[in-house]
């Protein structure tokens, strides 16, 4: 069954812009999961991500030092990683599990660290960097492999 629909010639171009726009939109919306990926890692996946090993690098390489040298460290990570649970999630299931586990392991050690170096409690702190070894980075090392994978597979 065909319909015609009459539309004064003043109009004509109009109509066929608007109905190719909205065919671009439409068609526009599915991108691939790689180019998901792609756009989350270039919107300020990548930063973050960057920013987070540093600090937490930098946490590591404290771990040996004094109070006053870790507490801070552990203040700037648990920044950071505030900052990077305000993105939006990774469009890759198994890459976003590690990045919560990673963020949560971050969270919980920087915040035991700081806490304890604000108390001036030697063993809280060394138990809140043993978090950020233990539970942040390596999750965070399993984020990084994943979201290069899936780039990777987008190529």
């Amino acid at each position: 069954m065909r319909f015609r629909v009459r539309v004064p010639a003043a109009t004509r171009g109009t109509v066929v812009v608007t109905a190719t726009a909205v065919t671009l939109l439409l068609g526009g919306c599915s991108q691939t999961p790689a180019e998901q990926l792609e756009e989350w890692y270039a919107s300020g996946g990548e930063a973050q991500i960057k920013k987070l090993t540093e600090d937490a690098g930098r946490v590591n390489e404290v771990s040996m030092r004094t109070i006053d040298v870790q507490g801070p460290a552990c203040q700037d990570l648990l920044a950071q990683t505030a900052k990077a649970e305000k993105l939006d999630p990774i469009p890759d299931e198994a890459a976003q599990r590690y990045w919560k586990e990673a963020l949560g392991g971050f969270r919980r050690g920087a915040a035991e660290c700081a806490d304890g170096a604000a108390k001036n409690e030697e063993i809280q702190v060394s138990r809140g960097i043993r978090g950020v070894q233990t539970e942040g980075l390596p999750k965070l090392v399993s984020t990084v492999s994943m979201i290069k994978a899936g780039l990777a597979a987008g190529k």
